[in-house]
């Protein structure tokens, strides 16, 4: 079964405790914000839906594939992935 971390930053406690709930059906905590998640690949769209009415749109949640099996990157809840510019030029 594929391996998932799942970090999340949310500013409300009840959302957090609410959050924490949900996430403790579908895996293990690590740290405060952190669980390991082992699902399905198609399980992530009931965690979404789970999780859905429990995240403002400051709120920050992630999904990160840590199995080998999954080439995929970082799934994102909420906010887009912000793009920098590169510090150096060539």
């Amino acid at each position: 079964m594929p391996l998932f971390l799942a970090a999340y930053d949310i500013s409300d406690d009840r959302a957090r405790v609410r959050v924490a709930r949900i996430l403790s059906r579908f895996g293990e905590r690590v740290q405060f914000s952190v669980f390991e998640l082992r699902i399905e690949t198609a399980e992530l769209e009931d965690l979404c839906e789970s999780l859905g009415g429990n995240l403002a749109p400051h709120d920050e949640f992630d999904v990160y594939p840590i199995d080998e099996r999954l080439k995929a990157g970082r799934i994102r809840w909420q906010r887009p992935i912000p793009r920098w510019d590169p510090v150096v030029e060539p």
